[in-house]
């Protein structure tokens, strides 16, 4: 098993090599390969200067941004693993992970996180530093992190109704980034970005092999995630030549016009997607690649990789998963761990070099689904349980097939929602609580809580878990269904209509005259509803940011002109009907 050293070496080669080749461009700041060293060795000082080695764990409370990329390179290279925190979460979650991971240290800026000063470990605020408070010497360096200490730590929705956190070793992301450099052809030459949220294992995906290959990083500015077209054009004018797109945005973007060089082809060579099922295979005369990338933070980011091309959809079935990358094992088993035949539906098991050390804190968990890899010679080898149900066909390519458990994907997000189901029952009024996907794309609620409102315990559930896993609707009902051996029925719930559909009589209800029927169709089949009301929020009954981008997209394609803006500034229907009835006229 060759694996290269550890990122951090790496960079610093290209800031010895090409110091005045750009490494960062966020908006108008632009970093060099030699700017980044110098920056990154004086954080690193101060770092040190407070103790930070190989074992410590280090907070990143940072918006995406340059200076983000700079800190979390610090703290690798001062020994360290960093923890990218969402600003936005609240703040007990954000306490549970900075106590339970032992971290020692978070790094922000006033300006970004005001609410820093609730956290319980020492803050820095970087902004300071700059302002002239210095970096205080280090003492004699450490020594630097090897492949087998700890590059990051990234919390995903745990089944035990707290997050779990996954230590992710330098080992998993040098061979991550091995793969993707050979896999994706990367030089000095490419320029890259960067746009998911940094706590988002994906992050580690677009910023560490970019930076290996001494390649340029272009942060994309948020409103650009809002408007395909105009992301499509700032790529264009970027010269963006590999992206990673989370599936969701990936998919709008599949249809659009790609504008052309001179030499009549586009800068885009490579659009990488993962953290969703992808359902569709892209249009024929499609002028780049799509690569299609699965895989759980446990197995570092991506385990299985395929390229997806127009002529592989004519069974009319979803995109394959594909086939392991370097140094990934992967094993479809049965429910006795023996393998599935070609064509046999099994749980995938993962092995080999992208394996995490394992969970925080919690060692029988880390037991429970790294257990030892029966098939392998090497002593102490383990696999890891993804929960996924696959098929491997006859010629080796992997299919995603669902679940074996009730863990929720949505948006790139895993979802447990015992997590979400823990967090209605902190509500005194709460007796009982179930969470499942309505819809594929919603996530809803069941409680069972007498005089309880609906929209209240969705507000006070807000107050305790991230945005994402903010249910769209809470149901209140008289009891949950059972199966026959006593436990949650699921599967009932998962077909029940929601309110709104029941009353509607399983139709669209008549509008008002001054709402235009295809628009309530297009919110319908956007929210996946099978009505709304004209007063209803768009955000409050299940949109986000990428069923903005949807909106919008369909709309264009039915000859209804909105802009992402037009949804985020008047989101109740009827405001948004008058909106683009008033433009009309």
């Amino acid at each position: 098993m060759n694996i290269r050293p550890p990122v951090p070496e790496r960079v610093q080669r290209f800031v010895e090599r090409q110091p005045d080749r750009v490494a960062l461009v966020d908006g108008p700041v632009v970093v060099t390969y030699g700017e980044l060293g110098t920056r990154v060795a004086s954080l690193v000082r101060t770092l040190r200067g407070r103790g930070v080695a190989p074992g410590s764990v280090v907070g990143l409370g940072l918006e995406r941004s340059a200076e983000l990329v700079i800190a979390a390179l610090a703290v690798m290279t001062a020994g360290g693993a960093y923890l990218a925190l969402d600003t936005t979460q609240p703040t007990e979650r954000t306490n549970h992970m900075l106590k339970e991971s032992g971290t020692s240290l978070v790094l922000t800026r006033s300006t970004v996180w005001p609410g820093s000063a609730e956290l319980p470990v020492e803050t820095l605020h970087l902004d300071r530093l700059d302002a002239g408070q210095g970096h205080e010497a280090a003492p004699d360096a450490p020594p630097a992190a090897g492949n087998d200490d700890v590059a990051y730590v990234n919390y995903t929705s745990g089944s035990t109704g707290r997050p779990k956190g996954i230590l992710v070793e330098h080992r998993g992301l040098a061979n991550l980034v091995d793969w993707y450099l050979e896999a994706y052809g990367i030089t000095e030459r490419d320029r890259l970005t960067q746009l998911v949220r940094p706590s988002f294992d994906a992050f580690a995906l677009e910023v560490w092999p970019c930076l290996a290959a001494g390649a340029a990083l272009h942060i994309v500015d948020s409103p650009l995630l809002r408007s395909p077209r105009e992301l499509v054009s700032w790529l264009h004018e970027t010269g963006v030549t590999t992206a990673f797109v989370p599936t969701p945005l990936a998919e709008e973007l599949l249809d659009l016009e790609w504008p052309r060089r001179e030499d009549g082809t586009v800068a885009l060579r490579t659009m990488l997607v993962g953290g969703d099922r992808l359902h569709r295979y892209p249009p024929p005369g499609l002028p780049f690649r799509l690569c299609n990338n699965y895989g759980p933070t446990e197995c570092t980011v991506v385990a299985t990789w395929a390229e997806v091309v127009s002529a592989d959809g004519a069974d009319g079935g979803f995109p394959p998963i594909g086939r392991p990358i370097r140094n990934i094992v992967a094993y479809v088993l049965d429910e006795n761990l023996r393998p599935a035949g070609p064509e046999a539906l099994g749980q995938l098991y993962l092995a080999g070099a992208g394996l995490a050390r394992g969970y925080v804190a919690n060692p029988d968990l880390t037991e429970a689904r790294f257990p030892a890899d029966p098939f392998s010679s090497d002593p102490g080898a383990r696999m890891y349980a993804t929960g996924d149900a696959v098929r491997r066909s006859a010629d080796g390519t992997l299919h995603f097939c669902g679940r074996t458990d009730d863990q929720i994907k949505l948006r790139g997000f895993r979802i447990e929602p015992a997590e979400v189901e823990a967090a209605l029952l902190k509500d005194a009024s709460v007796r009982s609580a179930a969470v499942v996907a309505h819809h594929q794309e919603l996530l809803v609620a069941y409680v069972v809580a007498p005089g309880a409102d609906g929209d209240m315990l969705r507000k006070r559930t807000a107050e305790i878990l991230p945005d994402y896993m903010v249910p769209a609707a809470i149901v209140c009902v008289d009891a949950l269904p059972a199966t026959a051996n006593g436990k949650i029925d699921r599967e009932d719930l998962r077909a029940r209509p929601l309110p709104q559909e029941s009353e509607a009589g399983g139709g669209v209800t008549e509008q008002p005259g001054d709402v235009d029927p295809e628009l309530v169709a297009l919110w319908c089949e956007v929210l996946g509803l099978e009505t709304v009301d004209p007063q209803q929020d768009f955000f409050d009954i299940g949109g986000d940011s990428l069923r903005v981008i949807r909106l919008v997209s369909k709309g264009r394609r039915r000859g209804i002109t909105m802009r992402p803006e037009d949804i985020h500034e008047h989101p109740v229907l009827s405001d948004l009907a008058a909106v683009l009835r008033s433009r009309q006229g």
